[in-house]
């Protein structure tokens, strides 16, 4: 009977130490499903870092292309944007309400940025002042004023040629007027005339008497790039007669007689 006992105890004894080990390796088994959730856990945040990545490489590229539009409407036009708005502001003064900056040409034909503003003071006067700013020129659009009086030079505004040199007519209010003419000589060098005035109609002819003419020499290097720009004089004075029987421009410069007394034609480009 003892030994039964005995047979029976290490029986009892074994199957114990056998559930041991089966629990054991249960436990084991398991372990490797809690190291696959740390994996996935870790490919998660991969995924969202390379996303993130992704995203800030995406915006960088779109503040370059855009930084890249903006140097390339300046380049064309010839001056930044803050250069033409603070140009704007310097004629319509520093209270006026800037309301839109757009990539344009202005009357003339000359690439431009196109400023829209509020003035300081809309008393009898235009809600909006549509200024041009660009290479050399600031000047407003005051060709139709809101009382509906309109410049006797509207008939004649836009570009001429005589063969040699290039002029650009615009109106300024209702009896002013802006005018710009270019010449060059050879590929090298070029002048640049610059001026306003007053209008004054006849039935024969429209003229423009100034006397605050600018003229610039110009020279550039193989390349296209400026070399030198040299101011010659700023207070030159003379008429440009606009003949209503042919429709040619007259330039009467008393500075140095520039047009030489060839007319200018109109010239539609």
């Amino acid at each position: 009977m003892k030994k039964m006992a005995i047979i029976t105890t290490l029986m009892i004894t074994a199957a114990l130490t056998g559930c041991g080990k089966s629990q054991e390796g249960t436990a084991t088994a398991n372990k490797p499903v809690v190291t696959t959730t740390a994996e996935a856990v870790t490919t998660t945040a991969v995924i969202q870092t390379t996303t993130e990545s992704s995203s800030k490489d995406s915006s960088a590229n779109s503040n370059e292309e855009e930084n890249t539009v903006a140097t390339s409407n300046s380049e064309n036009i010839g001056i930044d944007r803050e250069t033409a708005v603070s140009n704007v502001k310097e004629l319509a003064g520093s209270g006026a309400n800037i309301v839109s900056v757009t990539e344009g040409t202005s009357p003339e034909g000359f690439k431009c940025w196109i400023v829209v503003v509020e003035p300081v003071t809309t008393e009898n006067g235009p809600e909006t002042i549509t200024y041009y700013s660009g290479y050399q020129f600031c000047y407003p659009d005051y060709r139709i004023q809101t009382d509906g009086r309109q410049n006797p030079l509207m008939n004649y505004i836009g570009n001429y040629s005589n063969g040699r040199a290039m002029m650009y007519v615009s109106c300024i209010g209702t009896d002013q007027a802006s005018i710009i003419i270019t010449w060059s000589g050879n590929v090298a060098d070029s002048s640049v005339w610059t001026m306003s005035g007053n209008v004054t109609a006849t039935n024969d002819a429209v003229k423009v008497t100034y006397n605050n003419c600018t003229k610039e020499s110009v020279s550039y290097a193989g390349d296209g790039s400026n070399m030198s720009d040299t101011i010659e004089y700023t207070d030159g004075s003379g008429t440009i007669e606009f003949m209503a029987a042919d429709n040619k421009a007259y330039w009467y410069d008393s500075q140095e007689n520039a047009s030489g007394g060839v007319p200018f034609s109109y010239y539609n480009e």
